[in-house]
C-alpha cells in the first residue's frame, strides 16, 4: 500500500479513537454540571435546523448522528495531521499531538463554529466551556498522536506462530 494513504489511514483510525476519548471527557463534564450539552450535540442540532431534517430513531437516532459526525470529522483531521508526519517514533508524540489538538481547537472555536453560527466564539464562553474544550482537543491530539505513530510502528505486524502468541507478554 502506497505509504502516504497508509499514514493517512492510520490517522483516521487514530482520529476516530481520539474523538471517543474526547467524547468520554465531556460525558464527565456533563456529569459533573461543567457543560450542558457536548459539541457534537450542538453541530448535530445545527445541521438537524438548517437541513429542517432530523435523524430517525428519535433521541438514539441524534446521539449516533452527532457521534458519528464528530468521528469522522476528527478521522478527516487527524488523517490530513498524518500525512504530514514522518514515520518512525517521534521524540514527544503526546506534545506534537497536544499543538495539533491546541490548533484545531483554535480553528473550531475561534473562525469555524462562529462563522457557521455554530456556537458561541471562544471568546465569549464561559471559562469552563473553555476548560472542557480545550482540555477535549488536547486530549484528542495526544492520543490520536499516539495511536497513529504506534501503527505506523506496528504496520508489519503479522500473525505469528502459536508459541509465540502464546509467550508474548500481553495487556
Amino acid at each position: 500500500m502506497n505509504g502516504a494513504l497508509q499514514r493517512a489511514g492510520h490517522g483516521a483510525l487514530a482520529g476516530a479513537v481520539g474523538a471517543a476519548c474526547m467524547t468520554a471527557l465531556r460525558m464527565g463534564a456533563h456529569r459533573a454540571g461543567l457543560i450542558q450539552k457536548q459539541v457534537p450535540q450542538v453541530v448535530e442540532e445545527w445541521m438537524v435546523h438548517r437541513s429542517g431534517r432530523a435523524p430517525r430513531g428519535g433521541p438514539a437516532g441524534h446521539q449516533a448522528a452527532s457521534q458519528l459526525v464528530h468521528l469522522g470529522y476528527g478521522a478527516a483531521w487527524a488523517a490530513a495531521f498524518a500525512l504530514g508526519q514522518r514515520g518512525g517514533r517521534s521524540r514527544a508524540p503526546l506534545l506534537r499531538g497536544a499543538l495539533f489538538g491546541a490548533a484545531q481547537w483554535a480553528f473550531g472555536f475561534f473562525v469555524l463554529m462562529p462563522a457557521l453560527g455554530v456556537t458561541r466564539p471562544a471568546w465569549r464562553q464561559r471559562p469552563r466551556e473553555l476548560g472542557v474544550n480545550l482540555s477535549a482537543h488536547l486530549l484528542y491530539g495526544a492520543v490520536t498522536a499516539l495511536v497513529s505513530e504506534e501503527m505506523q510502528q506496528q504496520r508489519q505486524r503479522t500473525p505469528r506462530s502459536e508459541l509465540a502468541r502464546r509467550l508474548a507478554t500481553v495487556g
